[in-house]
């Protein structure tokens, strides 16, 4: 019990301290449930209570009036390599897109679903 409760304040404590000190808090929706079906990282991602901290960055944002959006991406694509030569591993492409994204959704005063 003392480790649930510990992992739980550490996520809010975070959750709350990402809503505040930003604007805008864009992240990608995983499917948490599927990623810890690898026997090798699940106790790791379950130590970790990345679906908690997800709820609670939603909670914080509605809380103090600020905007978070959740993208949806697929994971089949490890490496970016665009037309014009350069490579990116997926990991680092995917945080350049997710603020494309959410700055698209804040340009246009729209949310997505």
């Amino acid at each position: 019990m003392k480790v649930s409760r510990q992992r739980k304040d550490f996520v809010v404590q975070l959750a709350r301290c990402v809503v505040k000190s930003s604007d805008l808090v864009v992240f990608e929706k995983l499917q948490v449930r599927n990623m810890v079906k690898n026997h090798r990282l699940a106790k790791s991602i379950s130590d970790a209570g990345w679906r908690q901290f997800f709820e609670w960055l939603e909670y914080y944002g509605q809380v103090f009036g600020k905007i978070v959006i959740i993208v949806k991406k697929s994971l089949s694509q490890r490496t970016h390599i665009c037309q014009c030569g350069l490579i990116l591993d997926r990991d680092e492409n995917a945080s350049r897109n997710l603020l494309a994204k959410g700055l698209e959704y804040l340009s246009r005063g729209t949310l997505p679903n």
